[in-house]
């Protein structure tokens, strides 16, 4: 069965949750660098208009739908089943595996404060897991090389990197074979998630497709033109995609 499919200009892989961890420890045991991402719906509103975020995203070697949106808008367009595989259970599961296994992590983004608190939480639930070392994300671009240098020589396994787009992914691919980390993993608002900065939406919201606004109720200031503008931009290009294939058919 063919994994990857392009849809909406983005590739999209078929993996579901379990596929993706293996995957996932195989490119570990490979030692070859790799980017794995997720994409969204508005990751997409923003490949549609960044060439080079596109570029980096559809060239990762593991790209999974991370939202309901992605995999509801796949199902209207006729295309093969997606799986949604969310960037913190991912995260969650291989901090398990990490610590049994003795996989070396390293965590760069969030805020310092709430970085912290994450580390203390992480240590605390996961005592055996090897910490290659951490760094906040407010760092400026003359920072960025010595936090490269830090990465590598700590010999980290993965890379959990939870800093906006399309900034992650712009560092990503600037260094991902000088830090010459197995796994490179964008995981969005994951650690702002285990620090409990941020509550995740309940399983009912999940199911009925509402992270989103659980999301945006909690932080509506920086979420809600994200959010409500955004999904009304994303509707648009499924609309569109959706058109384009009635045409084809005629």
């Amino acid at each position: 069965m063919e994994k990857r499919i392009q849809f909406l200009e983005a590739n999209l892989d078929r993996y579901n949750f379990h596929e993706t961890i293996a995957k996932i420890e195989t490119y570990i045991a490979l030692r070859k660098p790799i980017h794995h991402t997720g994409v969204n719906a508005d990751k997409i509103n923003m490949m549609k208009t960044n060439p080079k975020f596109k570029k980096i995203i559809n060239e990762a070697a593991l790209i999974n739908p991370d939202g309901m949106s992605i995999v509801l808008a796949a199902q209207v367009c006729k295309q093969p089943k997606l799986e949604r595989v969310a960037g913190i259970d991912v995260m969650t599961r291989l901090l398990e595996i990490a610590a049994k296994k003795g996989y070396r992590v390293y965590f760069l983004g969030t805020s310092e404060p709430i970085l912290k608190k994450m580390i203390d939480r992480i240590t605390t639930d996961y005592p055996t897991l090897p910490i290659a070392g951490y760094h906040h994300g407010y760092f400026k671009a003359t920072e960025e090389v010595e936090i490269v240098e830090n990465i590598r020589k700590n010999k980290a396994d993965l890379l959990f990197i939870a800093l906006p787009s399309p900034q992650k992914e712009y560092f990503v691919d600037s260094y991902m074979e000088a830090m010459n980390v197995p796994v490179s993993i964008g995981v969005g608002g994951s650690f702002d998630v285990i620090a409990g900065e941020i509550k995740r939406a309940p399983k009912w919201m999940q199911a009925l497709s509402l992270e989103w606004l659980f999301r945006m109720m909690q932080e509506p200031r920086r979420l809600a033109k994200r959010y409500l503008v955004g999904n009304l931009i994303f509707l648009n290009h499924v609309i569109r995609e959706k058109r384009k294939q009635i045409l084809e058919k005629r």
